[in-house]
């Protein structure tokens, strides 16, 4: 596919990981506000012990505030927009202007979403920006190999998401035979203890404990 540097390698996997991120994370807390209006009690204290977040929150309806828009807390997902935003900037010669402006775009609505008593409608124009910004991506890059990092970067995020939460155990050997046969196809650096996990896992069917499978896909590339 070319040379591409590691610093670019970096930049292209994590653009990735923070677009799934912040899609993955917008979707839920946005069926989290739903249920905060139908008066049900929501565990974010179960929630911030499975994503390895410190809990510094009141209540609730405090966690979803500032989990979602303080930028200040480095897990927040404004966070993980500005910084998807940033690797994006950098980026801009790869992937394009237009591709770019979907990720401003984003972020401008993430700003409303955080002036809004009632979000939904703007976090949802969040989602629609990163699905517009993930298809003017695929036609901008004509590299398969470049396309396939940062693809590989949200597999990888998708992956630790569905471990950590328990979202839809029976897709897990099919999401990872999709990351096995996105890895092949670009030159990112991989622990092969960690690839030979998920490989037997993936592909030979063994059974592997689901905190065996974080570790591994966490520590699958070296970027």
């Amino acid at each position: 596919m070319g040379l591409v540097t590691l610093s670019k390698q970096n930049r292209l996997f994590w653009l990735g990981r923070y677009a799934e991120r912040v899609y993955m994370t917008v979707q839920f807390l946005m069926q989290t506000y739903d249920t905060l209006l139908d008066s049900t009690e929501v565990d974010y204290a179960d929630y911030c012990r499975r994503m390895g977040v410190e809990n510094v929150y009141s209540d609730a309806g405090d966690f979803c505030r500032r989990y979602l828009f303080d930028a200040s807390q480095p897990y927040s997902v404004r966070a993980s927009m500005e910084a998807l935003l940033g690797n994006g900037m950098v980026l801009r010669e790869t992937i394009s202007t237009p591709t770019l402006a979907y990720l401003q775009m984003a972020e401008n609505a993430m700003e409303m979403a955080s002036c809004s008593e009632a979000p939904v409608v703007e976090l949802q124009w969040v989602l629609d920006d990163i699905m517009a910004f993930r298809g003017s991506f695929d036609g901008a890059v004509d590299q398969e190999g470049v396309r396939n990092i940062t693809k590989t970067g949200g597999a990888v995020e998708r992956l630790s998401l569905m471990l950590r939460m328990g979202w839809q155990p029976e897709l897990l050997r099919h999401e990872m035979q999709k990351l096995l046969n996105r890895l092949y196809k670009t030159e990112l650096p991989t622990q092969p203890q960690a690839l030979q996990v998920i490989t037997a896992y993936a592909l030979e069917g063994h059974e592997t404990a689901e905190s065996e499978l974080l570790r591994c896909v966490e520590g699958l590339f070296l970027v």
